[in-house]
Protein backbone atom coordinates (compact mmCIF):
# COMPACT_ATOMS: atom_id res chain seq x y z
CA UNK A 1 0.00 0.00 0.00
CA UNK A 2 1.37 3.57 -0.86
CA UNK A 3 -0.11 6.41 0.82
CA UNK A 4 -0.62 9.83 -1.48
CA UNK A 5 0.97 13.54 0.17
CA UNK A 6 -1.17 13.80 2.64
CA UNK A 7 -0.65 14.15 6.20
CA UNK A 8 -0.38 12.81 9.37
CA UNK A 9 -1.81 14.41 12.33
CA UNK A 10 -1.63 13.55 16.43
CA UNK A 11 -4.00 11.37 17.52
CA UNK A 12 -5.02 8.27 19.76
CA UNK A 13 -4.13 5.91 16.27
CA UNK A 14 -1.84 6.89 13.63
CA UNK A 15 -4.05 7.19 10.19
CA UNK A 16 -3.50 9.18 7.28
CA UNK A 17 -5.62 12.51 7.20
CA UNK A 18 -7.10 12.61 4.32
CA UNK A 19 -7.63 16.52 3.45
CA UNK A 20 -11.05 17.83 1.28
CA UNK A 21 -9.69 18.23 -2.18
CA UNK A 22 -7.10 17.23 -4.49
CA UNK A 23 -4.00 16.17 -3.50
CA UNK A 24 -0.95 18.82 -3.50
CA UNK A 25 1.83 17.89 -5.42
CA UNK A 26 5.04 17.21 -3.31
CA UNK A 27 7.55 20.15 -3.04
CA UNK A 28 11.25 19.30 -4.33
CA UNK A 29 13.84 18.46 -1.87
CA UNK A 30 15.53 21.05 -1.17
CA UNK A 31 19.74 20.67 -1.59
CA UNK A 32 21.02 20.43 1.69
CA UNK A 33 24.59 20.82 0.51
CA UNK A 34 25.45 21.93 -2.30
CA UNK A 35 29.33 20.20 -2.23
CA UNK A 36 27.37 16.93 -0.93
CA UNK A 37 24.81 15.97 -3.22
CA UNK A 38 22.15 13.10 -2.23
CA UNK A 39 23.48 9.51 -2.20
CA UNK A 40 21.67 7.82 -4.96
CA UNK A 41 22.59 4.55 -4.39
CA UNK A 42 19.64 2.48 -2.79
CA UNK A 43 20.19 1.25 0.60
CA UNK A 44 18.34 -0.80 3.31
CA UNK A 45 18.73 2.65 5.45
CA UNK A 46 16.54 5.82 4.91
CA UNK A 47 17.54 8.93 5.69
CA UNK A 48 14.95 11.29 6.69
CA UNK A 49 15.14 15.35 7.11
CA UNK A 50 12.71 18.16 7.74
CA UNK A 51 10.64 16.38 9.46
CA UNK A 52 8.81 18.62 12.33
CA UNK A 53 11.05 19.82 15.35
CA UNK A 54 8.05 20.95 17.91
CA UNK A 55 6.66 17.02 17.69
CA UNK A 56 7.68 14.81 20.81
CA UNK A 57 10.24 12.18 20.10
CA UNK A 58 7.26 9.18 21.02
CA UNK A 59 5.29 10.53 19.19
CA UNK A 60 7.43 10.97 15.73
CA UNK A 61 8.77 7.67 15.83
CA UNK A 62 5.20 6.01 16.41
CA UNK A 63 4.17 7.87 13.42
CA UNK A 64 7.64 7.22 11.13
CA UNK A 65 6.66 3.65 12.39
CA UNK A 66 3.10 3.71 10.82
CA UNK A 67 4.14 4.96 7.60
CA UNK A 68 7.20 3.25 7.12
CA UNK A 69 6.25 -0.23 8.09
CA UNK A 70 3.28 -0.36 5.23
CA UNK A 71 6.21 -1.48 2.87
CA UNK A 72 7.92 -3.71 4.75
CA UNK A 73 9.77 -5.09 8.19
CA UNK A 74 11.47 -1.96 10.03
CA UNK A 75 14.40 -3.14 11.67
CA UNK A 76 15.25 0.20 13.56
CA UNK A 77 14.65 3.93 13.85
CA UNK A 78 16.50 6.42 14.88
CA UNK A 79 15.62 9.74 15.91
CA UNK A 80 16.72 11.87 18.18
CA UNK A 81 16.02 15.40 19.75
CA UNK A 82 20.31 16.26 19.73
CA UNK A 83 21.55 19.55 17.87
CA UNK A 84 22.76 17.15 15.14
CA UNK A 85 20.20 15.29 14.77
CA UNK A 86 16.82 17.64 15.38
CA UNK A 87 14.57 17.21 12.59
CA UNK A 88 16.00 13.71 11.07
CA UNK A 89 15.85 10.32 11.01
CA UNK A 90 16.74 7.08 10.09
CA UNK A 91 14.72 3.85 9.02
CA UNK A 92 16.12 0.68 8.56
CA UNK A 93 14.58 -1.87 6.45
CA UNK A 94 14.93 -5.67 6.48
CA UNK A 95 14.68 -5.75 2.69
CA UNK A 96 15.84 -3.83 -0.29
CA UNK A 97 13.21 -3.53 -2.24
CA UNK A 98 11.10 -2.57 0.74
CA UNK A 99 13.56 0.60 0.84
CA UNK A 100 12.99 1.30 -2.37
CA UNK A 101 9.31 1.54 -2.95
CA UNK A 102 9.23 3.73 0.45
CA UNK A 103 12.22 6.21 -0.96
CA UNK A 104 9.82 6.49 -3.92
CA UNK A 105 6.51 6.87 -2.23
CA UNK A 106 6.61 8.25 0.45
CA UNK A 107 8.87 11.61 -0.81
CA UNK A 108 7.01 14.60 -0.32
CA UNK A 109 4.41 13.33 1.92
CA UNK A 110 3.44 15.66 4.63
CA UNK A 111 4.09 14.21 8.21
CA UNK A 112 2.74 16.71 10.40
CA UNK A 113 2.52 19.49 8.05
CA UNK A 114 6.04 19.54 6.97
CA UNK A 115 6.94 16.95 3.80
CA UNK A 116 9.27 14.35 4.50
CA UNK A 117 12.49 14.46 2.23
CA UNK A 118 14.03 11.38 1.92
CA UNK A 119 17.30 9.73 0.38
CA UNK A 120 19.65 6.82 0.84
CA UNK A 121 21.81 6.71 3.78
CA UNK A 122 25.05 7.23 2.68
CA UNK A 123 26.47 3.84 5.15
CA UNK A 124 25.02 0.50 6.27
CA UNK A 125 23.31 0.63 9.92
CA UNK A 126 24.33 -1.39 12.70
CA UNK A 127 21.28 -3.45 13.02
CA UNK A 128 21.51 -4.19 9.27
CA UNK A 129 25.13 -5.81 10.00
CA UNK A 130 23.80 -7.31 13.03
CA UNK A 131 20.66 -8.70 10.99
CA UNK A 132 22.59 -10.00 8.34
CA UNK A 133 25.05 -11.97 10.83
CA UNK A 134 28.26 -9.58 10.31
CA UNK A 135 30.95 -8.45 12.36
CA UNK A 136 29.62 -5.58 14.59
CA UNK A 137 32.89 -4.55 16.31
CA UNK A 138 34.80 -4.56 12.56
CA UNK A 139 31.89 -2.37 11.63
CA UNK A 140 32.03 -0.17 14.11
CA UNK A 141 36.14 0.24 13.71
CA UNK A 142 35.80 0.77 10.07
CA UNK A 143 33.38 3.89 10.27
CA UNK A 144 34.93 5.15 12.60
CA UNK A 145 38.58 5.65 10.79
CA UNK A 146 36.15 6.73 7.72
CA UNK A 147 34.99 9.77 10.15
CA UNK A 148 38.41 10.45 11.16
CA UNK A 149 39.45 10.85 7.23
CA UNK A 150 36.40 13.17 6.25
CA UNK A 151 37.24 14.89 9.33
CA UNK A 152 40.76 15.81 8.48
CA UNK A 153 39.59 16.18 4.43
CA UNK A 154 40.03 20.28 3.13
CA UNK A 155 36.99 20.72 0.84
CA UNK A 156 37.49 22.53 -1.89
CA UNK A 157 35.85 26.07 -1.63
CA UNK A 158 33.10 27.01 -4.50
CA UNK A 159 34.02 30.03 -6.31
CA UNK A 160 30.78 32.79 -7.03
CA UNK A 161 31.40 34.40 -10.10
CA UNK A 162 32.35 38.01 -9.52
CA UNK A 163 33.30 40.60 -12.17
CA UNK A 164 36.46 41.33 -10.14
CA UNK A 165 39.22 39.13 -9.80
CA UNK A 166 41.30 38.79 -6.91
CA UNK A 167 45.43 38.01 -7.33
CA UNK A 168 47.14 36.62 -4.16
CA UNK A 169 50.84 36.19 -3.86
CA UNK A 170 52.17 38.93 -6.13
CA UNK A 171 56.05 39.28 -6.18
CA UNK A 172 57.58 42.11 -4.73
CA UNK A 173 58.95 43.00 -8.35
CA UNK A 174 55.33 42.60 -10.02
CA UNK A 175 54.31 46.06 -11.05
CA UNK A 176 51.14 47.49 -12.10
CA UNK A 177 51.91 47.96 -15.77
CA UNK A 178 52.38 43.76 -15.81
CA UNK A 179 48.82 43.33 -14.96
CA UNK A 180 47.53 45.54 -16.85
CA UNK A 181 49.33 44.25 -19.81
CA UNK A 182 48.10 40.62 -19.04
CA UNK A 183 44.41 41.24 -18.06
CA UNK A 184 43.99 44.08 -19.95
CA UNK A 185 44.52 41.83 -23.42
CA UNK A 186 41.10 40.14 -22.47
CA UNK A 187 37.33 41.36 -23.36
CA UNK A 188 36.10 44.04 -20.94
CA UNK A 189 38.82 45.00 -18.66
CA UNK A 190 38.38 48.16 -17.01
CA UNK A 191 40.96 48.41 -14.11
CA UNK A 192 43.92 47.09 -11.82
CA UNK A 193 43.18 48.44 -8.25
CA UNK A 194 46.72 47.74 -5.99
CA UNK A 195 46.28 47.57 -2.87
CA UNK A 196 49.29 49.53 -1.18
CA UNK A 197 48.90 48.60 2.21
CA UNK A 198 49.50 44.79 1.44
CA UNK A 199 51.77 44.75 -2.28
CA UNK A 200 51.37 41.47 -2.52
CA UNK A 201 47.61 41.77 -3.31
CA UNK A 202 45.75 43.21 -6.15
CA UNK A 203 42.29 43.19 -7.27
CA UNK A 204 41.29 43.67 -11.80
CA UNK A 205 37.90 44.45 -12.33
CA UNK A 206 36.15 43.62 -15.33
CA UNK A 207 32.80 44.90 -16.68
CA UNK A 208 31.02 41.62 -16.47
CA UNK A 209 31.38 38.14 -14.49
CA UNK A 210 31.22 36.59 -17.63
CA UNK A 211 34.01 38.90 -18.86
CA UNK A 212 36.21 38.18 -15.75
CA UNK A 213 35.16 34.83 -15.59
CA UNK A 214 36.36 34.10 -19.58
CA UNK A 215 39.52 35.50 -18.69
CA UNK A 216 40.25 33.69 -15.86
CA UNK A 217 39.36 30.46 -17.62
CA UNK A 218 41.86 31.72 -19.95
CA UNK A 219 44.89 32.53 -18.02
CA UNK A 220 44.25 29.94 -15.27
CA UNK A 221 43.75 29.57 -11.45
CA UNK A 222 47.62 30.76 -11.44
CA UNK A 223 49.19 33.77 -12.86
CA UNK A 224 52.96 33.89 -13.67
CA UNK A 225 54.59 37.16 -14.42
CA UNK A 226 57.59 36.12 -15.68
CA UNK A 227 59.87 33.02 -15.23
CA UNK A 228 61.66 32.26 -12.61
CA UNK A 229 58.93 34.15 -10.51
CA UNK A 230 56.66 32.86 -7.77
CA UNK A 231 53.25 32.25 -9.45
CA UNK A 232 50.12 34.44 -8.06
CA UNK A 233 46.75 32.50 -7.32
CA UNK A 234 43.85 34.00 -9.36
CA UNK A 235 40.29 34.03 -7.84
CA UNK A 236 37.15 35.59 -7.99
CA UNK A 237 36.55 37.99 -5.34
CA UNK A 238 33.89 37.38 -2.42
CA UNK A 239 30.97 39.50 -3.06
Amino acid sequence: MSFPPNTFRPADTFRPYIPYGPPVPAPAPKIRHPNRPPCTTPGKTLYIRNLNEKTKLPVLTAALQAVFETYGPVLEIRARHSIQMRGQAFITYESLSSAERAHAEVQGFLLFDKPMFIEYARSASEATVANEGGDLAEFRARRLEEREERAHRVVPEIEVPNKILFLQGLPPNVRVADIEHTFGAHAGFVEVRWVAVKPDVAFVEFVSDAHAGAAKSALGSLWLADEGMVPATVSFARH
